[in-house]
C-alpha cells in the first residue's frame, strides 16, 4: 500500500511524487467521484489512505464520459481538495483533457501554478484558453515553458477572429523579430482581417508589425496544407495569398488603400486578377494598369459557363469586371496562340446573353488590338457561335428571317472581327418599271438593250428631262439594271473628238429584265421609234 502524503505537511513535488493509483474500471470510482462532488475532504483522505485508485488509466472503457476527480475538484474551486489529489500521486497528464484548460478558463490562478507546480504539461493546454485570458503575463511564462504559442495557428485565429484582444496583438508585436512563426502568425491575422474588410483589426496588425506582402493560407478556410515546418516552401508549394490580394479578392477598396499597394513591389496584374469589384479596379488604376491585359481577360472568362441556362450572378459580374478594367484605360494589344485560343473556348462556353454582351465589349473603342479581335473570330465555331445569336443574319430565302432578332451593334461588331458578310444575290423580275407609276402617265416599253443604247446616246439628265424624270432616279434605275453609264467627262471628250471607250452590256440570266416599262407623262410625248401602248 503507497504511503499517505498529507496536504497539511505542506508538501513539495521536488521530494518525489508517488506513483499514480490507477483504475482499468470506471466504476470502481464513482464514490470518489460522489465524495469530491460533496465537497467531503476527510472522506477522500480516508480513501487514498486505504490505497483506493484515484483516476481511470488510459484507453480504459467507459460508455460514457463523466468528469474525473481532479475535474470537479477544480469546477469547484476547491484547492485542498486539488492539492490532496496531487500530491497523492494523481497524474495531471493522464487526464483526457488537460486540466490546465479549466483553471485558465475560471481565471483561478492559484490552481492554475498548483497544477503547474505539480508537472501538469504546458504543452497540453489549449492555446485558445491561453490567449482568452488576455493576460501577457502568462503568454510571457507559457512560452518560457517551452509552450509553441504558434501551433496549430491558434495564435493567428485569435488575433484574427478578434480585435479586442490587445495584450496579445502588443506580445506579438515584442516577440515576432525573434521567432518567424509569430510573424506568420501576425501576416495570417492580417490576410484574414483584410479579406473580411475590417479596417480595425487590419490596422492593429500593421501596428503589430504584420507585412501585408506575405503570403500565407487562408485562415478562413483552415488552408494550413503547408506541409513540414522545418522544409523550406518550394514553388510547387502553395503559398496562399498576401493580405493586399485578399483585400482585392474581397472587393474591399478602403482597406486596400491601408495596405498601401505598389507597383514597384506588387504584382499588379495578379492584383488585377483577384480584383472582383469596380472601387478596387479603378483604385488600381490610380498606380498603374495592367500590362497583360489578354490573361486577365482569359482568367476571367475561364468563370463563364457555370450558369449556361441564365443571365447568372456569376456571368453578370464577370461582364462587369471587365467593362470596368476597359474604362480605366486597359486594352489587349497582344496576345499568344494559346492565349486567345482559352479566351475563344471560354467564350463558347458562355450563355448566349453573355456571349452577346463580351463581344460587344471587345469590338468597342478599341478595346482590343485589330490583329487579335481577328484572330479570335476567325475560327468556324465562332462564326457559327455569331450565327445564333444573330449577329450574322440568315439567308434571304431563310423561312424564319424576319422572325430573327439581331443584337445591337452586330455590323459593328462584324467589321471589327474581320466577318464579311455575303453579298445577297439580286434576281431582277422580267419586267422592270422606271418612274412614278400609273396614272396620268404614258407607258414606254423597251428592252434593256433599248434603254443600254439610249442612255449611251445622250447625257443621262438630258434623256432623263425628256422623260419627265430625275436625273438620279434614272441613273439609279440603270444601276440596278446592270447598265453601265458613262463616266464623267465621257460626253466633253466625244465633243473634243477625243476617242472614247464604251464598254459592253452584262448580261443577265434568263427571265430577268427582259422588258423595260418608263411611265412617262402625258405631255411629255414618246419619240419615234419607241413602243407605245
Amino acid at each position: 500500500m503507497t504511503a499517505f502524503v498529507d496536504p497539511r505537511s505542506d508538501p513539495s513535488p521536488s521530494n518525489g511524487k508517488p506513483p499514480p493509483r490507477l483504475a482499468a474500471d470506471p466504476s470502481d470510482l464513482k464514490a470518489l467521484h460522489q465524495l469530491c462532488r460533496q465537497a467531503r475532504v476527510y472522506e477522500v483522505e480516508r480513501w487514498i489512505a486505504e490505497g483506493r485508485p484515484l483516476q481511470l488509466a488510459q484507453g480504459a472503457a467507459s460508455k460514457r464520459r463523466a468528469p474525473s476527480a481532479l475535474e470537479i475538484a477544480l469546477e469547484k474551486g476547491q484547492h485542498a481538495l486539488v492539492l490532496l489529489l496531487l500530491c497523492n500521486g494523481y497524474d495531471p497528464n493522464l487526464e483526457e483533457y488537460s486540466p490546465l484548460d479549466l483553471a485558465l478558463q475560471s481565471r483561478s490562478w492559484d490552481l492554475l501554478d498548483l497544477l503547474l507546480a505539480w508537472g501538469a504539461d504546458p504543452r497540453q493546454a489549449d492555446l485558445a484558453d491561453l490567449f482568452g485570458t488576455y493576460n501577457s503575463k502568462l503568454f510571457d511564462r507559457f512560452h518560457e515553458l517551452g509552450v509553441e504559442l504558434s501551433a496549430g495557428h491558434e495564435m493567428a485565429a485569435a488575433l484574427g477572429y478578434h480585435t479586442s484582444n490587445k495584450p496579445l496583438y502588443g506580445w506579438a508585436r515584442r516577440h515576432r523579430k525573434d521567432d518567424s512563426r509569430i510573424q506568420r502568425e501576425l501576416d495570417i491575422a492580417l490576410a484574414h482581417h483584410a479579406g473580411e474588410g475590417n479596417e480595425k483589426g487590419v490596422q492593429l496588425c500593421l501596428w503589430a508589425g504584420a507585412d501585408p506582402r506575405s503570403p500565407v493560407p487562408s485562415l478562413r478556410y483552415g488552408d494550413f496544407q503547408e506541409g513540414d515546418e522545418d522544409e523550406p516552401d518550394t514553388d510547387e508549394h502553395w503559398r496562399g495569398f498576401t493580405a493586399i490580394a485578399e483585400a482585392c479578392l474581397g472587393g474591399h477598396a478602403d482597406v486596400l488603400e491601408k495596405l498601401g499597394p505598389d507597383p514597384e513591389l506588387d504584382d499588379f496584374d495578379e492584383l488585377y486578377l483577384s480584383a472582383d469589384d469596380e472601387a478596387v479596379i479603378r483604385l488600381l488604376a490610380r498606380f498603374a494598369l495592367p500590362t497583360n491585359v489578354g490573361e486577365i481577360i482569359q482568367r476571367r472568362l475561364m468563370w463563364l459557363g457555370f450558369d449556361r441556362l441564365g443571365w447568372g450572378s456569376s456571368e453578370w459580374r464577370v461582364v462587369h469586371v471587365l467593362e470596368c478594367l476597359f474604362e480605366v484605360g486597359a486594352r489587349w494589344e497582344a496576345g499568344s496562340k494559346d492565349l486567345i485560343v482559352g479566351v475563344r473556348r471560354s467564350l463558347l462556353k458562355a450563355s448566349d446573353h453573355t456571349f452577346v454582351e463580351v463581344m460587344k465589349l471587345l469590338a468597342r473603342d478599341n478595346h482590343c488590338a485589330p490583329e487579335v479581335l481577328a484572330e479570335l473570330g476567325r475560327t468556324p465555331a465562332i462564326r457559327k457561335r455569331m450565327k445564333e445569336v444573330g449577329f450574322l443574319p440568315l439567308p434571304p430565302d431563310h423561312p424564319r428571317r424576319h422572325e430573327q432578332v439581331r443584337p445591337t451593334r452586330s455590323r459593328e461588331v462584324l467589321a471589327r472581327f474581320g466577318v464579311e458578310l455575303p453579298k445577297p444575290k439580286v434576281r431582277l423580275p422580267s419586267t422592270v418599271w422606271i418612274g412614278h407609276g400609273p396614272g396620268k402617265t404614258r407607258e414606254l416599253r423597251m428592252s434593256r438593250k433599248a434603254l443600254f443604247e439610249r442612255v449611251w446616246s445622250v447625257p443621262v439628265a438630258t434623256l432623263a428631262a425628256q422623260w419627265g424624270l430625275s436625273g438620279r432616279g434614272l441613273a439609279k434605275a440603270c444601276q440596278g439594271l446592270k447598265i453601265p453609264l458613262p463616266p464623267r467627262g465621257y460626253w466633253q471628250k466625244k465633243k473634243a473628238g477625243h476617242k472614247v471607250r464604251r464598254p459592253p452590256l452584262p448580261r443577265l440570266p434568263d427571265g430577268q429584265a427582259e422588258e423595260v416599262v418608263v411611265y412617262v407623262p402625258d405631255e411629255s410625248g414618246a419619240e419615234a421609234g419607241e413602243r407605245e401602248t
